[in-house]
């Protein structure tokens, strides 16, 4: 009975210890990374570099990445970025052994709680600090690791004689504010773009890096020597939207105006409404331009290709209705003062039955010494007959005036027609040439340039 007993007691007892062990156990490892915190931060300073050496230089890796391109201001010359910019380094103070720690390797600690970098990107109109308050990642061997998200707003000098073809290339100029080249130096990384980082109007071409070191003087005379990474992003515009809603209107407006002013309105060549016409077009294309140049930038650099091309399609627009007037003119004139009709244009318009044909009751001719016995029973005196005679040859002279004037008008309508058709066929071609010559390469980069 004792010995059941016993068994029982050293059981529960067992039981008991290994219970506290392990409560005592799990107390400890659960205290671990904050002790280690605590041990780490005790007499930290974060406001000096974490370097043991004073003359040693302190390399900090940094990596940006356009999360995302959120606006180009062409007016301000400004874009507006979202960038995560991570940056590494190794804080010598921040070093721990990991199996003494319960194998702890990293911690997560507040970022106002250790010494920080101060990089700062010199060409920011203005910038944000979306998530103010964020921990870093210390891993046992003192490496830093520090995420930080900045809303930037950087200026970029545009270069616009291409728009709405044109590329953009805007630096980003980072450095470290305070530290010389000798205390601290960057570590360039193969900067990253990620997929959902474009705009629908601008397309990110390529983002690159470069370092370099400049000096500066100082106020007291003495020369700073700084490392500076300038990160260089290339954008392009995508130009769907202005293709479809001001180039190709701008074309087709230019095309319906330049027919509607050399075509006839009715089928005697009438020309009502053409200037009227005119009017309304350099309304339309006045109303374009405007729309072009509240797109544009701003800039001394010239007229941007969309800008160039609007004012030449108005000078067309301008030139085809000084023509079309030129010729209404001419021609009224030709009318109004009876013009005889050259005789090249003779040759060229005259078909061979352009005259009014006399009908043949009025061809008959009387002859007073006839001796036709119905003539005489008429009773008629010689006077009559001749008075009808002469009145056959008025009417004959007037129906001859009447076909020459018809005969002159027709030559002269026939002429001015085939100058308003000749002229209308110039100024499209012309139109179409400009259009394709101005462009051509344009179009060619943009959509032909995969084809073989």
């Amino acid at each position: 009975m004792w010995k059941g007993y016993g068994r029982s007691w050293i059981s529960l007892g067992t039981f008991r210890f290994l219970y506290l062990l392990g409560a005592v156990l799990d107390g400890c490892f659960g205290v671990y990374e904050k002790d280690l915190v605590a041990h780490l931060l005790a007499g930290y300073n974060k406001l000096t570099r974490p370097v043991r050496d004073y003359n040693s230089r302190l390399n900090i890796t940094v990596q940006p990445q356009v999360y995302s391109l959120i606006e180009v201001n062409e007016l301000s010359e400004q874009i507006k970025l979202l960038l995560w910019f991570p940056q590494s380094w190794k804080d010598e103070f921040l070093t721990w052994n990991a199996s003494e720690w319960g194998g702890i390797q990293m911690i997560n600690v507040p970022a106002n709680q250790v010494w920080l970098p101060d990089g700062y990107i010199f060409n920011t109109v203005d910038v944000k600090e979306p998530l103010a308050l964020f921990n870093v990642r210390v891993s046992h061997e003192g490496i830093v690791e520090a995420d930080f998200n900045k809303l930037i707003d950087i200026g970029c000098s545009m270069s616009i004689l291409n728009f709405p073809f044109d590329t953009q290339l805007c630096s980003l100029q980072f450095g470290s504010w305070s530290y010389q080249y000798h205390q601290i130096s960057h570590i360039i990384r193969e900067v990253h773009v990620p997929t959902n980082a474009h705009n629908s109007e601008w397309e990110i071409l390529n983002f690159t890096a470069e370092k370099v070191v400049k000096s500066y003087e100082g106020a007291n005379g003495h020369v700073n020597t700084y490392e500076e990474v300038f990160y260089h992003l290339k954008i392009k515009r995508k130009p769907l939207n202005y293709i479809v809603v001001i180039l190709i209107p701008t074309f087709l407006i230019v095309n319906v105006s330049i027919v509607g002013l050399f075509t006839p309105h009715g089928i005697l060549g009438d020309r009502q409404e053409k200037v009227s016409l005119g009017l309304t077009t350099l309304l339309t294309m006045a109303v374009i331009l405007d729309m072009v140049s509240s797109e544009m930038p701003k800039s001394s650099e010239g007229v941007p290709l969309l800008g160039r091309y609007v004012l030449i399609q108005t000078a067309i627009s301008i030139l085809a209705i000084a023509v079309s007037v030129i010729n209404i003119f001419i021609h009224e004139r030709v009318l109004y003062l009876n013009t005889p009709v050259p005789r090249w244009i003779l040759n060229i318009f005259r078909e061979e039955k352009d005259y009014y044909e006399v009908p043949q009751c009025l061809k008959f001719d009387f002859d007073i010494n006839h001796s036709d016995d119905s003539l005489y029973s008429l009773n008629c005196k010689n006077e009559v007959v001749r008075e009808i005679r002469s009145c056959i040859g008025l009417i004959r002279a007037q129906l001859a005036s009447i076909d020459a004037d018809k005969e002159i008008r027709t030559l002269w309508q026939r002429f001015f027609s085939m100058a308003d058709v000749t002229a209308m066929s110039c100024f499209l071609i012309l139109n179409l040439c400009t259009t394709v010559l101005m462009f051509w390469s344009a179009f060619h980069q943009e959509f032909l340039a995969g084809v073989p």
